[in-house]
This record gives structure tokens, C-alpha cells and sequence, in this order.
């Protein structure tokens, strides 16, 4: 068996490059950005906040 932290360092994060998981302060703040005026002119936009996951 492994424990929670091997699941999380060796399953979870091995193919994240940042090594991080996104916080909920970072969700929150891509919420606001998203709803602002700053951000008016994005549509149908796919914005991952993965750590890189993807990108790998």
C-alpha cells in the first residue's frame, strides 16, 4: 500500500511540471479576472490551470 503522501508525490504530481496542485485562491482570482472588464473580449477560450499538465 502507498501512503497519501507517495500517491500524491509519485502518482499525482510525477507528470506535473510545477510539482504544485492549483490553489483555490488561484481558481478564485481567474473568476474574477474572468468577470472583469479586463477580460470582456475573451470568448470561447479553453485556459487550463492545470500546472502544466497538459502541456506536457
Amino acid at each position: 500500500n502507498l501512503t497519501k503522501e507517495q500517491v500524491i508525490n509519485d502518482v499525482l504530481l510525477e507528470a506535473q511540471p510545477t510539482k504544485q496542485f492549483v490553489t483555490v485562491d488561484q481558481v478564485a482570482a481567474l473568476a474574477v479576472f474572468l468577470c472583469s472588464d479586463a477580460a470582456s473580449q475573451i470568448s470561447g477560450a479553453n485556459l487550463s490551470m492545470d500546472g502544466g499538465w497538459t502541456a506536457k
